[in-house]
């Protein structure tokens, strides 16, 4: 799924992703923000960002926790090309500006 999806596609691919019908959702530009899916459990981010809250943002798919209507646990899969620039925000450099 991608920006160019026809959107009724793409209401009826996560509305099948909600009920179940789907085991994964791939997708480029289309869920940095304002999805919801609580019951995901693994994310996988495969594109760098340079923005600490999109990144926030997209791991936070899955880290809702059983108290907010998600999953117990989630796998976290981030994708780190070396030598971007220190712009692009993955785990390392989020942790970095949040104290951790």
């Amino acid at each position: 799924m991608t920006g160019k999806t026809p959107r009724s596609e793409r209401l009826d691919t996560l509305d099948s992703f909600r009920a179940g019908e789907l085991r994964f959702l791939c997708n480029v530009g289309v869920l940095t923000t304002g999805f919801d899916a609580p019951k995901v459990d693994v994310v996988c981010l495969t594109r760098p960002t340079g923005s600490a809250l999109t990144y926030e943002q997209m791991v936070g798919r899955g880290l809702r926790g059983p108290k907010n209507g998600g999953t117990e646990s989630c796998l976290v899969l981030d994708v780190q090309d070396a030598g971007l620039p220190d712009s692009i925000m993955s785990y390392a450099r989020v942790a970095k500006e949040w104290g951790a």
